[in-house]
């Protein structure tokens, strides 16, 4: 699925306007299935704050972009406030998220070599021998045979 967003600066009413399209069953036509409105006071404050400020304040209830979107369109936002820019169009493909190529997986460690090193710092670096003389000879030795019955 296809996704535009149109980001308007309104200079008149002093407000954002971000407008998501789709396109829907594989037609050529995008269909406008959500418009947000900002107070440009807002978006100036959160620009100052960062990106996920920014974000953040972008983001409500009716329009939630995925979070590669919504970086695009703050970084778009920021760039149309500091260049006076009027509109931006951004265009997304969802198979371009889908498929984005993602950062390798970095193997474990040599686990064998890991286990080594563990085995050797469970092993004993020296040899002792008990003294037999240590340990008592002695039985223990019950004088009473009388059994207890516990159910009684």
């Amino acid at each position: 699925m296809k996704q535009k967003y149109l980001i308007l600066n309104n200079d008149d009413q002093d407000e954002l306007i971000i407008r998501e399209f789709s396109e829907l069953d594989d037609k050529k036509v995008l269909l406008l299935l959500s418009e947000e409105k900002y107070d440009v006071k807002d978006i100036k404050s959160a620009i100052e704050k960062g990106k996920k400020a920014l974000i953040s304040v972008l983001r409500t209830e009716n329009l939630y972009p995925p979070g590669l979107y919504a970086d695009k369109i703050a970084e778009s936002a920021i760039l149309m406030f500091r260049e006076k820019k009027q509109s931006i169009e951004l265009l997304f493909d969802d198979i371009d998220l889908l498929t984005k190529k993602k950062s390798k997986i970095e193997p474990f460690k040599d686990i064998e070599k890991e286990s080594n090193e563990i085995d050797e710092l469970l092993e004993d670096d020296f040899e002792e021998e008990l003294d037999d003389s240590l340990i008592k000879k002695k039985s223990l030795i019950i004088k009473n045979n009388n059994s207890v019955d516990i159910d009684k």
